[in-house]
């Protein structure tokens, strides 16, 4: 009868717990899980799926159910009784139950209401024989102290009587009464459970997958991938290049370089031979760019995307759904892997599979490249995840590393780009203090008609879709805009074209240029904005310093939007920084000037405050949550389930497109839905609730607002302003 019993359609329930055991002692012993907490992972590899031994789990796996009771909650007695009779063995407390924690949530996050009101299941006739030879199987993967399995059999009995989420609310000794199953569960040891959940899911993603070894799971010989590729780029190292990867030994590298100079490379030869690489950017299409360059260094297969639509990206860019793609590199789980930031903090904010990413975090090299992007609260957010769980390497990178901003991490390995390569002037600096959207269009125009690329940058979408509409009236056909609210398939194609602009095009986009493409234009025309921000802007012409100077005019009057987005004060301190610079700044220069700022910003209260903020945050959801996944349908968690400060957005369907959405639904393609979808401030929904219609069956909310694929998402004219004094833009 035992050999009856099946895990999946096509796989016997013992080959699986076996496999899925003989994978986990492999994952642990290569995550340097100590002895305890490695035999508590092998416990419940063991024993994660001995709850598909039900008679109606074996009728539904054979198609005779539509649905089975839950085999998670079906093998919570066999693991509780295992896992209580093996801690005094391991010398820890009764109450250590990480082993029945990740087997009871490893198919539903762990909180307060998981499987509450499930009756008693019928165990399936053969299901102690079935213990007994998973018992003998699993001798020599060497679980230590695992309980004499007729003893547990005899132990377990007089739990099978009742229903097992009965237990889970049972009161477990102590005053409070919060002290149920449940209760203990969630006040166990964070990292203790994140590790041995993390070596389950892994280990039963492997074996479903049909991987016989997770050797593919880690990096293997990352210093010669990185060797055979600086080899094909031209030119030997450079002076900078070579100082990082001698100071490989170090744990913390401080890396500081002019755009275009070969800091990516730096920073691979720095991480070398690490088992784990995962390099964090500001923005998806900083992400998407870094992920196919890393391919070509360490191969394809061995590199991960996580991002909120690297799901999409990989099914778009596959024959058929990736799915151990998608599944691996979403956790962090292939040996490189390029994310947001956002990806890395949510799981602190402990986000749905934050157990893995930060058991695997916890061993790897963890490269924070553009650290100069981020608002204060962000900031906050990364420091106290970094105080609390410090990955085994760091490295902070970027054109502009301010001192002040270094002082909040601890002291690293400091390697600066040598003197001659910042002294580059790449750039002609013309101050202006007209308006770019009255003063600009004839500037940018007269540029564009000798034929030179010219890109002009606006503070706000409103801004930039005025002075794009302005190239329409003038009649100049080679024109493109780009902002954060354009439907991601009209973005694509417009990344692609501004990457590779024709003479004479003029490219009109908001901050998304900052760090988000990797462009080289002749001309910038832009608003005033913080000197940092500028930096990064102007970093976007002549990106290589391979031309004379380009030159760059800086509008320098404000308009309400722009002093609302930065601060009037913020504002008014790069002005005066500017200028103080010369008409042909060097790169040294440039990062002064960002260095100045920086001293003034993070010297001010609001600065400070928006910081501690941030580290407060996750300091009392994580003590709030314990081990449990984070509740988004609460709605004062949700409001804390956030990496940006008042950056909160929600996706939409443009009305346009609803009929094109059930068309894909219709066809089966329903995964490229995020292709017709805009992300909105959060906020607009309650303030514009008469334009925005839930759409229940294909989950979405339809926006009732103008779209066209020149220029975006617009807001009707009279309705831009929101009462708590935000501006639409």
């Amino acid at each position: 009868m035992v050999a009856e019993l099946l895990a999946k359609p096509d796989t016997p329930l013992l080959e699986h717990l076996e496999e899925v055991t003989r994978l986990g002692a492999e994952i642990a012993r290569r995550l340097g899980l100590s002895r305890e907490l490695r035999t508590k992972a092998l416990l419940a590899c063991a024993l994660h799926d001995i709850g598909k031994a039900t008679s109606d789990f074996q009728d539904y796996i054979r198609g005779g159910r539509k649905k089975a009771y839950p085999h998670a909650l079906a093998s919570l007695p066999f693991v509780l009784v295992a896992e209580g009779m093996l801690n005094p063995k391991l010398g820890l407390e009764l109450t250590r139950y990480e082993a029945t924690a990740a087997v009871l949530s490893h198919h539903s996050p762990l909180g307060p209401e998981l499987y509450k009101g499930y009756e008693k299941p019928e165990y399936h006739p053969a299901l102690q024989e079935a213990l007994r030879a998973l018992w003998e199987r699993l001798a020599g993967y060497g679980a230590d102290g695992l309980p004499v399995v007729d003893v547990l059999w005899q132990q377990v009995q007089h739990l099978l009587s009742c229903s097992p989420a009965a237990l889970l609310d049972m009161p477990q000794g102590g005053k409070e009464e919060s002290w149920t199953l449940r209760g203990l569960l969630q006040r166990l040891p964070v990292e203790d459970f994140a590790c041995v959940k993390a070596v389950l899911h892994l280990a039963d993603w492997l074996a479903s997958a049909k991987w016989p070894d997770p050797g593919p799971l880690f990096l293997q010989a990352g210093s010669q991938a990185v060797r055979a590729h600086v080899a094909k780029l031209k030119g030997p190292l450079r002076a900078f290049q070579q100082r990082a990867e001698q100071t490989r030994d170090a744990p913390r590298l401080w890396l500081r370089a002019p755009t275009g100079t070969g800091k990516t490379e730096a920073l691979l030869l720095w991480a070398g031979d690490a088992e784990r690489l995962i390099y964090l950017l500001p923005t998806q299409a900083t992400t998407n760019a870094m992920w196919r360059r890393l391919q070509k260094v360490y191969g394809e297969a061995r590199v991960g995307l996580a991002h909120g639509r690297a799901s999409y990206l990989l099914r778009q860019e596959a024959d058929e759904d990736p799915l151990d793609a998608r599944l691996f590199g979403s956790v962090f789980a292939r040996p490189v892997t390029v994310a947001t930031l956002d990806q890395y903090l949510l799981a602190h904010l402990h986000g749905r599979h934050w157990e893995e990413r930060r058991s695997l975090v916890r061993r790897a090299t963890l490269v924070l490249d553009e650290i100069h992007a981020y608002e204060p609260y962000t900031l906050g957010l990364l420091l106290e995840a970094l105080r609390r769980e410090p990955p085994a390497r760091l490295a902070l990178a970027s054109a502009t590393l301010p001192e002040p901003l270094l002082e909040l991490f601890p002291r690293g390995e400091l390697v600066e780009a040598e003197p001659e390569l910042w002294a580059r002037c790449r750039h002609r600096l013309t101050l202006r203090e007209g308006a770019l959207l009255e003063e600009g269009v004839e500037g940018a125009l007269a540029h564009a008609r000798e034929g030179k690329k010219v890109l002009v940058v606006a503070n706000t979408v409103r801004d930039a879709q005025a002075f794009y509409r302005k190239l329409q009236e003038a009649g100049w056909e080679r024109r493109e805009l780009l902002h954060a609210r354009f439907i991601f398939r009209d973005r694509q194609r417009k990344e692609a074209r501004v990457s590779r602009p024709e003479p004479g095009m003029i490219f009109v986009a908001t901050q998304v240029v900052e760090v988000s493409l990797d462009i080289s234009y002749d001309v910038l025309l832009t608003k005033i904005a913080p000197v940092d921000a500028l930096v990064q802007r102007m970093g976007r012409v002549n990106r290589r310093g391979e031309l004379p100077p380009a030159p760059v005019f800086v509008y320098t009057s404000w308009t309400e939007g722009s002093r609302r987005l930065y601060g009037e004060e913020m504002l008014a301190w790069s002005r005066d920084i500017l200028a103080g610079l010369s008409s042909k700044p060097s790169d040294s220069d440039l990062k002064a000037a960002t260095k100045a700022l920086y001293q003034k910003v993070m010297a001010g209260e609001e600065w400070k405050r928006e910081l501690d903020l941030g580290q407060a945050t996750l300091d009392e959801l994580q003590r709030t949550l314990g081990c449990y996944t984070i509740d988004l349908a609460d709605e004062e968690l949700r409001e804390r389930f956030a990496t940006r400060r008042g950056m909160v957005s929600v996706e939409v369907l443009p009305a346009q497109f609803c009929e094109e959405a059930y068309a894909l639904r219709e066809r089966g393609e329903g995964w490229r839905l995020p292709e017709l979808l805009i992300p909105v401030p959060l906020w607009w929904i309650a303030a514009f609730s008469e334009r925005f219609v839930s759409l229940s069956d294909l989950g979405l909310l339809l926006a009732q607002l103008p779209y066209e694929t020149e220029l975006g998402l617009s807001v009707p004219e009279g309705e831009v302003s929101y009462p708590g004094g935000l501006i639409l833009d």
